[in-house]
């Protein structure tokens, strides 16, 4: 059976959530863990919004669901001494079901275990309300009006959107937290002191979109976050952050990300007020700062790390698709010039946050290898 069919296996399988258990037809088991986030880098921004938006950036629900959470492991039988492959996800994600195949066909196709791991305030660290349609439409109606040229605002992005643009410094923020809970995740898988993954080993990554960014920051900082022997593969991402597209409807709308774009761009060409301290810490004096900066426009990964990617000795690999708006291939190639890049171009309509979409007739039948191919290779790529 190909993707577009096992998909929708899927689809009905994991209706309600992913559930623990053996997924059907596939001999993966999915383990679901807890983790305790070991800081906070909550933003103290809440005053500055009315209250129709107040929610978005302070309450229980939230802090408790970012700091303490659930992250789903897959498993193809006794993996032992095998390690784990950490699959890195996309921007403003809520849910796993694009993911649960993804990270199926690399687990049984390496025998390796595969955590899907959240991003901060992302998925199941963020409140159920976020992706509420009744509660978010008030929210997008409030914000258009404040800013009537904003566009693709939607119940999707506007919790995302409002919290990015009033402090574009939780996108640090929240990075900083995302990368320092992978490395204490990957610390307990190498050394063996992980519950579920007993007797240690390797771990490398598979990123999608803004993960392979994440990935990119783990690498570049010095002492890098991850072991010299990581391997990572990028899909769908790989830019400099100033060379990204973000305005999407399932993403974040217009003003939230030239907000964004314009702030780090602009680096270091303000004075932050008296709560910045702990941003500016973090991008001042810490080398994940560093290496964020460095993948902020071209000009910069240069000044910091010249050519990075380029010397790997086989341990990094980019796949990316022609046509891709969000984080178009050309501005890939040219980040990660002098690495293992291939650009594809896909014989069936897709988007950057859907590019395996269920199609019918002979444009099913290229999704379906088009999948084969990417994560053939991936898994080839990430045995071990």
């Amino acid at each position: 059976m190909g993707y577009t069919g096992r998909e929708r296996e899927f689809a009905a399988h994991f209706r309600g959530g992913v559930t623990e258990g053996i997924i059907p037809g596939t001999g993966v088991t999915v383990r679901e863990e807890l983790f305790r986030s070991s800081g906070s880098y909550r933003y103290s921004d809440e005053s500055k919004v009315s209250s129709v938006f107040r929610t978005l950036f302070r309450s229980g629900e939230l802090e408790h669901a970012n700091g303490e959470f659930r992250y789903y492991i897959l498993t193809p039988g006794n993996t032992d001494g095998r390690g784990a492959i950490v699959l890195l996800h996309g921007l403003n994600e809520r849910s796993w079901n694009k993911y649960l195949q993804w990270g199926t066909r690399l687990a049984a196709d390496t025998g390796r275990p595969v955590v899907l791991f959240p991003s901060a305030y992302h998925m199941n660290r963020s409140p159920r309300s976020w992706i509420d349609r009744h509660l978010m439409m008030p929210l997008v109606a409030a914000r258009t009006s404040l800013l009537p040229d904003t566009r693709l605002s939607t119940f999707v992005n506007v919790a995302l959107s409002t919290r990015m643009s009033l402090s574009p410094q939780r996108f640090l923020l929240s990075g900083y937290q995302t990368l320092i809970d992978i490395a204490e995740l990957t610390g307990s898988i190498r050394e063996g002191s992980h519950p579920a993954l007993p007797g240690g080993g390797p771990v490398d990554i598979f990123a999608y979109s803004i993960g392979a960014l994440a990935a990119q920051v783990m690498m570049l900082s010095r002492p890098s976050l991850l072991p010299d022997d990581t391997r990572v593969m990028l899909f769908c991402g790989g830019s400099a952050f100033g060379l990204m597209n973000g305005t999407s409807k399932l993403i974040m709308d217009s003003r939230a990300f030239e907000r964004l774009v314009s702030f780090y761009l602009s680096w270091p060409g303000r004075n932050g007020p008296p709560d910045d301290g702990r941003f500016m810490q973090i991008m001042n004096d810490t080398p994940e700062g560093e290496a964020f900066y460095g993948m902020t426009s071209l000009s910069r990964l240069k000044e910091v790390s010249g050519t990075p990617f380029k010397n790997s000795d086989g341990r990094f690999k980019a796949v990316t698709f022609a046509g891709d708006r969000v984080i178009p291939a050309k501005a890939v190639s040219a980040t990660l010039r002098g690495a293992d890049v291939e650009i594809w171009q896909p014989e069936y309509p897709f988007t950057h946050e859907n590019p395996f979409p269920l199609l019918a007739g002979e444009q099913s039948q290229a999704v379906d290898s088009t999948f084969d191919r990417l994560f053939g290779m991936a898994a080839q790529f990430l045995a071990r």
